[in-house]
């Protein structure tokens, strides 16, 4: 059996892979899409670590031997999970890998709004000592749009500092440190109340531009939006143009439409806009977790098991 995968994917498992499947042959596939042997009779596809490009991916879809497809990704989306489908393989995926990092990034850039950390590092490049005006998050509301993984880390960081937690999900199961729950259709209720909104949520026909025009002026003047999900939940030019305004006070976007954003657009200097290069999943944590994963899928694939976090 051959497996095609990046090199540091192979690191993580090789002590521990021979006990499920002995002598299992590895062809590396280079952040290039090269490889020093050919992937096209790999039975096995692991998309993970730093080799996970689009070069990758380009190489990875042309195997024709494929049956099963392992990914680092929590969400589902995009061409490569298209082509597999279309071709019948079976994918699994990696949910809740990265999940806590992603909160982390996420209530991160909650206190940075909140105690305005942009500010003081502008004064301090010109040398300034001025006192500002400050937040308390103890009395302000965070909306979490997504209660999985990422989201249900997001309360449980909001309540240790004293939030009120708003939180949107397509189930009514309650959700622990959530103090008021709903689905998708009560957003328009729930914007209105919320200081700062996390978008957390997969991308959906539902969810495609999620965050238009209407909503934006929903929100409150001093509200924050953060999006931590996908660049295209959010309508980016009514999100310029509330910005431009003074609509909302800020946004940060960990994810655009189009990655990498490019250089010559003016996205990059609208005013009171963060934007980071889609890095919150990032932890040297994320790919030995991914690791895990996919031992215990790979023992029950050999075994005619059902596999865990299949793509249906």
């Amino acid at each position: 059996m051959q497996v095609a995968a990046g090199r540091s994917f192979f690191e993580c498992v090789a002590d521990r892979v021979d006990a499920i499947v002995p002598h299992l042959e590895w062809v590396f596939i280079n952040a290039d899409g090269s490889a020093i042997k050919s992937p096209e009779a790999c039975e096995l596809l692991v998309l993970a670590g730093e080799s996970y490009t689009s070069h990758f991916v380009d190489t990875a879809l042309r195997i024709p031997a494929v049956r099963w497809a392992h990914t680092e990704d929590a969400g589902t989306d995009g061409r490569f999970y298209d082509t597999m489908r279309a071709h019948g393989v079976t994918v699994t995926h990696s949910p809740g890998t990265n999940a806590r990092e992603v909160a982390e990034f996420a209530f991160g850039q909650v206190l940075w709004s909140a105690k305005r950390f942009d500010t003081f590092r502008e004064q301090q490049r010109t040398r300034q000592w001025k006192l500002l005006g400050l937040e308390s998050l103890s009395n302000k509301t965070l909306l979490i749009v997504g209660l999985g993984a990422i989201g249900q880390h997001l309360a449980n960081f909001a309540k240790a500092f004293g939030m009120q937690v708003l939180g949107l999900r397509q189930s009514a199961t309650p959700v622990p440190h959530v103090d008021r729950q709903g689905t998708l259709a009560d957003l328009p209720y729930f914007l209105s109340a919320a200081d700062f909104v996390v978008l957390a949520v997969p991308l959906t026909q539902e969810t495609n531009g999620l965050i238009g025009k209407n909503e934006l002026a929903l929100m409150k003047q001093t509200a924050t939006l953060i999006n931590v999900a996908r660049g295209a939940i959010v309508d980016l030019q009514a999100l310029r143009e509330a910005l431009q305004r003074g609509q909302i006070r800020q946004a940060c976007l960990d994810v655009l439409p189009k990655e990498p954003w490019p250089t010559e657009d003016d996205l990059w200097d609208v005013p009171n806009l963060f934007i980071t290069p889609h890095n919150a999943w990032a932890s040297p944590l994320y790919l030995p977790r991914v690791a895990e994963l996919w031992l215990e899928n790979l023992r029950r694939y050999v075994k005619g098991e059902e596999l865990l976090h299949r793509v249906r």
